[in-house]
C-alpha cells in the first residue's frame, strides 16, 4: 500500500472539473497546491482521525474513481452511497452512458482508488485504495468494496485553521442589519467557515460583503469584515466559507481575545 501512487499531475486536471474554490484561495492556487505533492501525508494503518475522515462522507458525496484495466487507467465520477461499519464501502456504479463501458475496469477483485474533498472540517483531499468485492445490478447498480486500510490526505488551504464552535452574528456591512446567527466551525488569519441552521430563513448570499460580530466572555464586541466565497449544505445545516477583508493583524488580535476566553 505504501508504494502505491495516489497522486499525480493528471489528478490536477480532474480537480479543475470540481471547480473547487476554498475560502482563502482561488482555483489557480488550488492547482498549485495540488502539484506540490511533497507535502502529501500518507498514513499506514487507520488512526481514529483517519476513520473520522472516512466516515465524514455522506450519502451523495461526489467522488473521483481511478479505475484500471489490463491496458489502461481512467478516471470517472460517481457518488458515495454508504458503508457498513468497517466491513465495506458502497459506491454507485458510474454512468456508462457518460463514461462508456466499464466492465473491463470494474469487476470483482480489481482495485479502485477513491478520492474526495473533505471540505467541511479541514479542506483536504482524501484518497484511499480498495478492492471490489461485489457488484449488484438490481435494485440499484452498486459497487461493494473492502474497507480502506490506509488513507492519504493533502491540505487544500494555504494555512492551517483552528477548530472552534464560536457563536457569532452575521450582519450586512451597509446599515449593519442583522442577517442571522451562526457558528464559526474553523478559523485562520485569512478566513473561516461558518454554519447556519437550515431552520433559519435569512442567510448570507454568495459574494456578499458581511460583518461578523464576536463577543468575548465579558460581553465585549469585536467586528471582522469578510466576503462569502462559497456555500454547501447537508441535511442539517448550510456551510459558508468566508474570506476576511480585515487585516491579519486585526484577525490575530481577535483570535487572542475571543478564542482564549472560550477555552
Amino acid at each position: 500500500m505504501s508504494n502505491f501512487k495516489y497522486w499525480d499531475d493528471s489528478y490536477v486536471v480532474v480537480f479543475r472539473k470540481f471547480n473547487y474554490h476554498s475560502a482563502n484561495s482561488n482555483g489557480e492556487n488550488t492547482v498549485g497546491i495540488l502539484k506540490n505533492m511533497a507535502n502529501v501525508h500518507e498514513q499506514l494503518g487507520l488512526s481514529n482521525e483517519d476513520l473520522r475522515k472516512i466516515r465524514s462522507m455522506r450519502p451523495g458525496t461526489a467522488i473521483d474513481l481511478q479505475i484500471t484495466s489490463v491496458s489502461t487507467t481512467k478516471r470517472v465520477r460517481s457518488e458515495f452511497v454508504g458503508m457498513d461499519g468497517t466491513r465495506c464501502v458502497i459506491i454507485r456504479f458510474p454512468d456508462e452512458n457518460k463514461w462508456g463501458s466499464l466492465r473491463d475496469f470494474i469487476f470483482t477483485d480489481n482495485n479502485l482508488v477513491v478520492r474526495y474533498i473533505l471540505e467541511d472540517e479541514t479542506g483536504e483531499i482524501i484518497a484511499f485504495k480498495v478492492k471490489v468485492t461485489l457488484i449488484l445490478s438490481k435494485p440499484s447498480h452498486l459497487i461493494f468494496t473492502t474497507f480502506p486500510l490506509a488513507i492519504q490526505s493533502h491540505d487544500l488551504r494555504s494555512e492551517p485553521r483552528a477548530q472552534t464552535r464560536m457563536a457569532v452574528t452575521l450582519c450586512e456591512i451597509k446599515g449593519s442589519r442583522e442577517i442571522c446567527s451562526c457558528i464559526v466551525r474553523d478559523i485562520s488569519l485569512k478566513g473561516c467557515r461558518i454554519s447556519v441552521e437550515r431552520t433559519i430563513k435569512q442567510r448570507p448570499a454568495l459574494k456578499q460583503n458581511v460583518l461578523m460580530s464576536f463577543k468575548d466572555a465579558f460581553g465585549n464586541e469585536f467586528l471582522l469584515s469578510g466576503t462569502v466565497m462559497n456555500a454547501k449544505s447537508d441535511e442539517v445545516v448550510f456551510y459558508y466559507g468566508l474570506k476576511f477583508e480585515s487585516s491579519e493583524e486585526e484577525v490575530g488580535q481577535l483570535l487572542q481575545k475571543v478564542m482564549l476566553s472560550t477555552d
